[in-house]
């Protein structure tokens, strides 16, 4: 009963389509069809709102998937051309009957009728827990509650998923192969909640350890290229712009970009890192992101903005506080010299830019507020404080007995 997922449910047969990254230029769709009499796919797109005219209402052809094939699990990315205006609502379809609707970002710097900015993040997504037997064998009940919510919540730009959107090593790992860790995205795409938050919600994604396997530290080595097989052809496909950096690199997995009063950068914290384990915190040349992504953080860091941008928000998988005591070596906790260069890089940024930094993580299966003040009596006022807010499970279990603990006046507790 408890594995009955793996056997009975591998969801080969999924076909699927969703929404990732939106811009006022853009929409990319992920397209999944294994069946080769649905073939070819046709994908269209209508604008919904503000109607111009009569010809603004008829479906456009968007794209002809021609074929799908085992090299990508049978996925398919479509790109759909905008007309760089803000706020504009488009329906999309394709004729293997999936649907849904989105809405274009403002412009950078700019906000319609002085609205909210509205986004939402999470982490970690196990089917079926808490454990029921009578439960459908992919149900998701934390994608259930997101859809209540995202009913009282109007106007919400994207989901900003924090990693582990699969657990390929929960309850049990079945094995370490690419069809291992596509079945799991399979699974999770083919379960019966995930169309409530899907078709009309964006989502955009960062990697971290269960998409691999736990605490993971090793690199591109061992089951890494099994792992990020699935994660290419589902989520990176259709996620922001890689980040922009002074080096020309191919393959990137961190991304960057703006939208209306906030700039983001996602951060890889798995490909690149040092181990965890062996190299003390404080070691000048122990990495969490490698060479070429930090000086792209830094980068980003430094950037002026446009007018109107107030935030910058850096996405960590994991906690960039050290207050969590559990593990806290896989954490931030564990890089600590490269932590400290980039605060400083932050309150730089705040002070000289005039702009709020915002660390979003996650993780820990608990929910944590923390600040990072710049040290007195130095160059950076109390106004360039940093701020963490690490987010809890969306479908996970939770931890009764806290292991969040301030030790120092550093990383100062919130909430």
């Amino acid at each position: 009963m408890v594995y009955r997922a793996r056997f009975f449910y591998p969801a080969e047969n999924l076909s699927f389509a969703r929404i990732g990254y939106i811009s006022p230029t853009e929409a990319k769709l992920v397209v999944r069809e294994p069946d080769t009499s649905k073939l070819p796919i046709y994908v269209y797109s209508q604008l919904v709102s503000p109607i111009l005219d009569v010809e603004n209402t008829s479906w456009n052809l968007v794209d002809i998937i021609e074929s799908t094939g085992n090299t990508t699990d049978y996925t398919a990315t479509v790109t759909i051309t905008l007309q760089n205006a803000p706020e504009q609502i488009y329906h999309w379809k394709t004729s293997t009957n999936h649907t849904g609707t989105f809405t274009t970002p403002p412009h950078p710097g700019k906000l319609t009728n002085d609205e909210d900015f509205t986004f939402l993040t999470s982490s970690c997504i196990k089917a079926r827990f808490p454990y029921n037997p009578l439960a459908h064998a992919l149900q998701i009940p934390g994608l259930k509650h997101l859809f209540h919510v995202l009913k009282s919540i109007p106007r919400v730009k994207f989901m900003l998923f924090l990693g582990d959107f699969i657990y390929i090593d929960v309850p049990k790992r079945f094995g370490t192969t690419v069809e291992d860790y596509r079945r799991e995205y399979r699974q999770v795409y083919a379960s019966p909640d995930w169309p409530l938050v899907s078709q009309n919600l964006s989502w955009i994604h960062v990697l971290d350890d269960h998409e691999i396997a736990n605490d993971w530290d090793h690199h591109t080595s061992g089951v890494y290229h099994s792992a990020v097989d699935p994660w290419h052809h589902y989520q990176t496909v259709v996620n922001p712009p890689t980040a922009k950096s002074s080096l020309i690199c191919n393959n990137l997995t961190y991304y960057e970009f703006t939208q209306g009063p906030a700039s983001f950068f996602m951060l890889d914290t798995r490909s690149y890192r040092d181990s965890s384990r062996g190299i003390s915190a404080e070691a000048t040349g122990k990495t969490m992101l490698g060479s070429i992504q930090l000086s792209a953080l830094l980068d980003f860091l430094r950037k002026p903005e446009v007018e109107g941008v107030k935030w910058k928000f850096v996405i960590s998988s994991i906690p960039f506080t050290k207050n969590w005591r559990i593990n806290a070596q896989d954490t931030w906790a564990g890089y600590l010299h490269e932590r400290k260069v980039i605060l400083e890089a932050m309150w730089d940024a705040s002070l000289q830019n005039s702009v709020k930094i915002v660390v979003l993580s996650g993780d820990r299966h608990e929910f944590a507020a923390t600040n990072f003040p710049p040290p007195e009596g130095g160059k950076w006022p109390i106004s360039s404080t940093v701020h963490e807010y690490s987010v809890g499970p969306l479908s996970q279990f939770y931890l009764p007995i806290p292991t969040y603990m301030q030790l120092d006046s550093e990383d100062i507790k919130v909430k």
